[in-house]
This record gives C-alpha cells, sequence and structure tokens, in this order.
C-alpha cells in the first residue's frame, strides 16, 4: 500500500467516523426566556463545553421575552423543552389540560429580580408605590409571581403592567411610560453604580421564596414517552452543565459578559446573585406552596391532587 493510498484510506475513515458521529446527534428545540440572565446561561454553556454533544444532543435555542411565551413555545409543539419558566404558570396550564411536564427546578428563590426607577423619581421605596405602575414581563412568569407576592408582602397598590424583555423595559422607564421597571441581575447594574437609576425593591425581600422552585424546565407527555433516551440525555446535560459553569467561572462570566455587553467584573458580581445550590435542578422544591399561591391568585381554582401532582412531575435523571 503506498502512503498516497494510505492517507486517502485515513481521510475516508475519518471522513465516515465524522459522518457517523454527526448522525448520532439527536436535535433538540428549546426555548428559554430572557437571554440577558445568568441562569439562562445553562443551554449556551453546556453547548459550548460540549455537554451536550457528548450526550449525543445538538440543541436548537429560541430566546423568548418570558413568561407563557415560552410555555406557549412547547405546548404548540414549536420547541422539544421550555425552560425559565414561571412555576405558576406551568401549574395553570396543566390544571386546564396541557400535557405539560415539568422536568426540573430552574431556579429557587427571587434574589436575582429587581424593582429600578430613574434617578429623579420620586419613589423611593415600595411604600411610595400606590397607585403607580410596577411591571414584571409576561403573565405566569417569575417576575409576575414575584411581584404580586412582594405588594402583597407590603399591602401596596401599585398598577401591575406587562411589559416583556428587560432592554424594552427600561426604554419605558426612561421615556416615563412607567414607574417602576423589573430587571434581574446585571440588567442595569452598570447604570445604577453610575446613579442613573435607584433599586426600590429587590425579590430577596421575599425570603420565603428561598426554597421554593420559583422558575422551573418543562417538556410535554409526548416527548417523554417518544423520546426517552433524548430526555434522559437532555437532563443529564443541563444538570452537568450547571456543575461546569460554576467550576469554570472565568470562562463562564467571560461568556456571559460578551452576551449581555457588560464587563467581566459586574459578570462576576452578577453570579453571585445566582448561588449553585439554587439553580440545580433537582428536586422541584415548595411545589405545595407554589400551588398554594397559585389559588390564592386564582390560577388554580382548586389545589391539584396528589395523583396529579405525580403525573405533572416527572425527574428525569
Amino acid at each position: 500500500m503506498t502512503v498516497r493510498t494510505t492517507i486517502l484510506l485515513a481521510a475516508a475513515l475519518a471522513a465516515t467516523a465524522w459522518a457517523a458521529t454527526a448522525a448520532a446527534q439527536e436535535k433538540i428545540k428549546v426555548a428559554i426566556g430572557q437571554r440577558q440572565v445568568w441562569d439562562s446561561q445553562v443551554i449556551p454553556l453546556g453547548v459550548e463545553a460540549g455537554i451536550f454533544k457528548k450526550h449525543g444532543l445538538e440543541v436548537d435555542v429560541t430566546w423568548t421575552a418570558g413568561g407563557a411565551e415560552t410555555l406557549q413555545a412547547v405546548l404548540t409543539g414549536s420547541v422539544d423543552y421550555a425552560l425559565t419558566n414561571g412555576v405558576e404558570g406551568v401549574l395553570a396550564a396543566y390544571a386546564k389540560g396541557a400535557p405539560v411536564r415539568i422536568i426540573g427546578s430552574e431556579m429557587r428563590g427571587a434574589g436575582d429580580i429587581y424593582w429600578y426607577v430613574r434617578a429623579d423619581s420620586p419613589i423611593k421605596s415600595l411604600k411610595d408605590a400606590d397607585g403607580k405602575t410596577m411591571t414584571f414581563s409576561r403573565p405566569g412568569s417569575s417576575t409576575h409571581l414575584t411581584a404580586q407576592q412582594i405588594i402583597a408582602k407590603y399591602g401596596v397598590t401599585p398598577k401591575l403592567v406587562s411589559t416583556g424583555a428587560m432592554p424594552a423595559t427600561r426604554t419605558q422607564l426612561v421615556s416615563g411610560q412607567i414607574d417602576m421597571a423589573w430587571a434581574a441581575v446585571p440588567f442595569a447594574l452598570d447604570a445604577i453604580k453610575k446613579g442613573e437609576f435607584r433599586i426600590v425593591a429587590r425579590g430577596s425581600e421575599l425570603t420565603e421564596l428561598n426554597d421554593v422552585s420559583i422558575r422551573v424546565n418543562v417538556t410535554t407527555a409526548k416527548f417523554l414517552a417518544e423520546r426517552p433516551k433524548a430526555a434522559q440525555g437532555f437532563s443529564r446535560a443541563y444538570a452537568e452543565s450547571v456543575e461546569w459553569m460554576y467550576a469554570n467561572i472565568d470562562k463562564s462570566a467571560a461568556y456571559w459578559a460578551d452576551v449581555t455587553k457588560i464587563s467581566p467584573e459586574i459578570a462576576k458580581e452578577g453570579i453571585g446573585f445566582y448561588p449553585k445550590e439554587r439553580m440545580v435542578p433537582w428536586p422541584i422544591s415548595g411545589l405545595d406552596y407554589s400551588i398554594a399561591e397559585a389559588v390564592k391568585s386564582k390560577r388554580l381554582e382548586k389545589p391539584l391532587t396528589p395523583a396529579q401532582i405525580k403525573e405533572l412531575v416527572v425527574e428525569v435523571k
């Protein structure tokens, strides 16, 4: 065998191996809310680190403004998974007959969420919020849940308004269309440090949510039944990606800083608002609390039964 023949044979074998590997990669479509926040980086960073590929998955991401927009994408079959969903919105959809299934916790607690005003605003705290406009992303989102609970805690009556994504919300605040803008770390932190805005309320004030999964990751019953191997691979890759993010903080922070156009210093400071234990996918925590709150807010007519909860929550590992 000549050298040239050997080289050609090796190239052919390599090409065949590459084609086989590519063919083995199963495509997963995912909708994720709010691209700017840290917990939304689990999938992109896991893909960058090769973790999903290791589990035989190719991930196609669609970004949304959060809330019902994200959940609707999976319910209509546009995607296989919807991540960063407000848990109350998921509970309400399930109670109405949607074939949704919770496969993991996405975030416990609301320490990453806050509300801010312009520097010249007369609003100094939520005590001044009566009659003012206070925003959240989308109905059923974690920002909606947190806004409802924090105004109930302080006994104030602002007008709650859905404004979608954070950049659009900030624009409405600057132009005077709204009084209090919602945000999640690190959005607007640089401007707050410069004195352009002031924080008037923080989700971290709701300490009762610290052990509650306020955002969850979901798929459908059909996907779990028809593609169990892909479902297992996805859940394992997601959990590994969370571990990788925190084990490689410098790389992760640099990636996040580039995506959000913030400094690496602000990125690292922002990560401090997201302790790793709040982001691990299992177990799904505080569901009884969330169900009770959903009944209180009339998103559920009555509590889910134990049988319904068993059907709804499927921890694929």
